[in-house]
Formats: structure tokens, sequence, C-alpha cells
């Protein structure tokens, strides 16, 4: 679970997103808490010398809720799922082919372009990472991919043919097969 906390109107703000949901992903941050911290504010009046610090007492109005950070919580936390994510997958779906020649490069390929759209904004430039290969590189791939009819589809869209699901398959199992016997490096 991605957090971010924050104090608005003297009330704690905890913005959460919830990674790898029994019931599926979120796309977006899915938890809202909002908690008067009692220290906090007790801390307050002894610095304000004041007995009382009414406006912390409003409860949770309209200026209140347009006062917390959402776009800010979303961006940070999308950093961060992003980066986990990206990790994750590339542990997952490497070493990718260095030449991409045959049917089952292009369905390897095309695999981690499909699993990188769905937590990445540049899925073709991650491919470039991992590969030190530039990403018209992997943009000229991808089109030949599409092209072969590997890959239908664009952006969250895209998507490996139903012709080549078992390969697909194939490779996953490979992949985790060389993993296990490598002891997961």
């Amino acid at each position: 679970m991605l957090t971010a906390s924050y104090r608005v109107h003297r009330l704690t703000v905890r913005i959460s997103w919830v990674i790898g949901h029994v019931m599926g992903n979120f796309r977006e941050p899915n938890k809202l808490t909002i908690d008067f911290d009692s220290s906090a504010y007790a801390e307050e009046l002894a610095e304000a010398g004041e007995d009382e610090l009414p406006e912390a007492f409003d409860g949770i109005t309209t200026s209140f809720l347009r006062s917390i950070p959402m776009a800010h919580a979303r961006a940070l936390m999308r950093d961060q799922y992003e980066q986990l994510a990206v990790a994750d997958l590339r542990s997952e779906l490497t070493p990718l082919p260095s030449r991409v020649e045959e049917d089952r490069d292009y369905v390897h390929v095309a695999h981690a372009y499909v699993n990188l759209v769905q937590v990445s904004v540049e899925p073709i430039k991650r491919l470039a990472e991992w590969t030190q290969e530039s990403p018209d590189t992997w943009s000229a791939r991808l089109r030949r991919a599409r092209a072969k009819g590997v890959l239908v589809g664009k952006g969250r869209e895209a998507r490996i043919a139903p012709a080549y699901q078992a390969l697909r398959n194939e490779i996953v199992t490979d992949l985790r097969s060389r993993k296990e016997r490598s002891g997961g490096d």
C-alpha cells in the first residue's frame, strides 16, 4: 500500500493506494482516511498560547474537502507505483531477445509491451532502458509485431493476438522456470 499523509485544517488526511488488491488493481488511490490528531492539536494550542482553536472542530466541510491535495498525492503515488511495478515486470520479463526475428521473439517483446502499458506512461522508454537500445529500435520492433499480427491494439488496449496466446504462455512458463533454476535472479 502506498500512502501520502497531510495536515489539512488541523486534521490528518491519509490518502492510500492498495497495490495488488485481490479483486483487481486500482488505477488511482482508493482509500481516504481523515482523523483528528489530538496530540498535534495540543501542540498547536501550546504554540499559539490559546485554550482552544475553534476551527479545528469545524469537521469535514466542503472547504476542507476541496483543500485535500489529491492531485499531489496522486502524482506522488503514481511515480512510486510505476517504479515498483516496472521493477517487478523487469524481473519477470527479462531477458528480452537481443535480436527480434522469429515469431517467438515478436511475441516476447509484444508481451513485455502489453504488460508495461498497464503500469508505465512510457513503456517504450522502459524497454529501451532495460536493453540499452534506442526507443526508435523498440518502436520499429512493435510496428513489425503489429504488421505480423502478433500485437493488436495500441496503448492500454494493446494485447497479444489470440493466435499467439499459446506461444505467449510458453514464453512466460520458460521465463519463470529459468528464474526458479537460477534462484530468482
